[in-house]
């Protein structure tokens, strides 16, 4: 069908709709007060001139979104091979029309023909392809239980439209929210699949498999436009490619995003460039340890019940679904950007750990550092260092002395870490705060520091960092975690310079002995203690609030934890 053709379809089919101004008055006031970076120029640039593998997805519906004000007369003529067409200074979407057979799945109607341009190789594609749908809708329905995308109630069946094409040459496939009128924040969607992967573009993978990492990917582009039609892309984009992994492990297109994103902290978490992809990494760290896959699917729900087409609430939304674990959006997030650093897999590593961390360090090292270092009775000085919103900056630092860090903000919120990696173990210790010491004596084989911006409130993140001599240390007792403690096992991290012997008590908040244990330490080292919720009779303590006191030869450190644990 030619250009003009769809257009004067388009026009004759939906005439004079009320829904187009409607979502476009939405999109693009969302558009303005959210500040997202993807403009319509870098949409139709990306659909139309890209030279490697894309999900068209977000630039669609940026251009759905946001209109054709920034684009010429030849270039909005030039949309209509995307299945988009004008109306005004409008962009909208019609579903293909010259597929001439379908194919039924119990949830999917698939479009194809076995002709021409757009034609299949042969009916079985078709049916691997519906059972693939079909995967992935037990995946999100029945596993992880998400609502279905909404039905079109234009159709004539209530099953999910998925058309097979001759789509350009680096798309994946593509999820089209349509004119459907339904209640907000919810809209209707169908999906646009390649009629073939075959092509020395998706050489990466076999067909299969591109098939799969496509549908569990746009599928969940579809259930998002159900829940909110108005949601930020880049939380659209970085649960679509989390999920990838979650239903095909074995798969690991999304290694691909992991370079750029690692090399590149200075870009926030929710920066809507190409960037968004490898943010993924965000929800796997919550997935791992903050709930699983149930508080991918609680921001979501958030998403839906604070869905609003003026304000960016996808923030607000992780907020909300972390908060059962005494957690939040920032607190997830410098717990990632720490494990980003560490890298690790191991038990020790917990709870900055990835499960894939082998896999992903099979394309990334960590991300970039710059380099400090420290000699003792001088003071060095990072000055006036700046960055936007929710960016991150990482300092490796050589030491063989004591050294204090601390940070001063200038100008808005930031957090602090040091990560030791301790000298032929696999071990970690990490600190929080804006002064930190760091005695190396114990046998260090690197440090480093990152440095966060946070907080919504403000305009700038301007900080500086100065070094200088700190203190040797006689033991260290460290937060005791998890906390809350949701299991039934405590972790009670010990870092000693000097010989001692460490004496542990834990106390309820009456003052009644709980738990006790003395352990020698004849060299400098690290140490990981535990306990096991039951107290000196053997017998499990109850919920609530303990104080863990431990003393040595000159110093007594008290930690409070909270203790929540399942019951037996």
């Amino acid at each position: 069908m030619s250009a003009w053709a769809f257009i004067f379809d388009l026009n004759t089919k939906i005439g004079s709709m009320t829904w187009i101004n409607r979502f476009s008055f939405y999109f693009g006031i969302i558009a303005i007060l959210t500040g997202e970076s993807i403009t319509v120029r870098d949409s139709y640039n990306t659909l139309l001139g890209s030279q490697g593998p894309i999900h068209a997805t977000p630039h669609i519906t940026n251009l759905i979104r946001n209109g054709a004000q920034e684009l010429s007369t030849n270039e909005k003529m030039e949309l209509a091979g995307l299945g988009l067409a004008i109306l005004g200074e409008k962009i909208v979407a019609l579903a293909p029309i010259d597929l001439d057979q379908s194919y039924d799945t119990e949830h999917f109607r698939l479009f194809y023909t076995l002709d021409g341009y757009d034609s299949v190789e042969n009916l079985d594609y078709v049916i691997q392809m519906g059972q693939v749908f079909e995967q992935v809708w037990t995946f999100y329905m029945d596993t992880l239980g998400f609502e279905p995308p909404p039905s079109d109630p234009d159709a004539s069946h209530n099953l999910y439209d998925v058309y097979l094409e001759n789509l350009p040459t680096y798309y994946f496939g593509v999820t089209y929210t349509t004119n459907a009128s339904i209640s907000n924040p919810a809209c209707v969607s169908y999906i646009r699949m390649r009629n073939n992967y075959s092509g020395s573009q998706f050489n990466d993978h076999t067909e299969m498999e591109n098939i799969k990492v496509t549908a569990v990917h746009e599928f969940f582009h579809s259930i998002q436009f159900g829940y909110n039609c108005f949601e930020r892309l880049w939380l659209m984009e970085a649960t679509a490619v989390w999920s990838e992994d979650e239903l095909y492990n074995g798969i690991n297109d999304l290694y691909r995003y992991m370079a750029s994103w690692f090399s590149n902290p200075n870009k926030s978490i929710d920066d809507e460039s190409s960037h968004m992809y490898g943010s993924f990494i965000y929800f796997q760290y919550i997935d791992e340890h903050l709930g699983g896959p149930g508080t991918i699917k609680a921001c979501w729900d958030n998403s839906n019940s604070l869905a609003s087409p003026v304000h960016d609430i996808s923030i607000a939304a992780v907020d909300a679904a972390l908060e059962p674990y005494n957690s939040s959006f920032e607190d997830a997030y410098i717990r990632m950007r720490i494990a980003n650093r560490i890298l690790s897999d191991s038990e020790n590593a917990d709870p900055y750990s990835y499960n894939e961390a082998d896999g992903y360090r099979t394309v990334v090292t960590g991300p970039p550092e710059q380099y400090l270092i420290f000699e003792q009775s001088n003071i060095e000085t990072e000055q006036d260092q700046s960055l936007r919103l929710y960016e991150s900056i990482y300092y490796s630092l050589t030491t063989d002395s004591p050294v204090k860090i601390e940070l001063t903000k200038s100008d808005g919120e930031f957090s602090l870490s040091s990560i030791l990696k301790h000298q032929g173990q696999q071990q970690w210790t990490v600190r929080t705060g804006d002064e930190l010491n760091i005695d190396p004596e114990i046998g260090i084989e690197w440090i480093s520091l990152v440095v966060s911006s946070l907080g919504l409130d403000e305009t700038n993140w301007d900080f500086t960092l100065q070094l200088k001599d700190g203190y040797s240390e006689d033991f260290t007792f460290f937060p005791p975690y998890p906390n809350p403690s949701y299991g039934n096992t405590v972790h009670i991290d010990l870092q000693v310079i000097s010989e001692q012997t460490i004496h542990l008590k834990i106390y309820d908040l009456l003052g009644r002995e709980m738990w006790s244990s003395a352990n020698h330490f004849s060299n400098p080292g690290l140490a990981t203690l535990f306990w096991n919720g039951l107290n000196k009779e053997g017998r499990r303590v109850a919920n609530g609030t303990y104080l863990i006191k431990s003393e040595g030869r000159s110093e007594q450190i008290i930690h409070r934890i909270t203790l929540l644990q399942k019951s037996e």
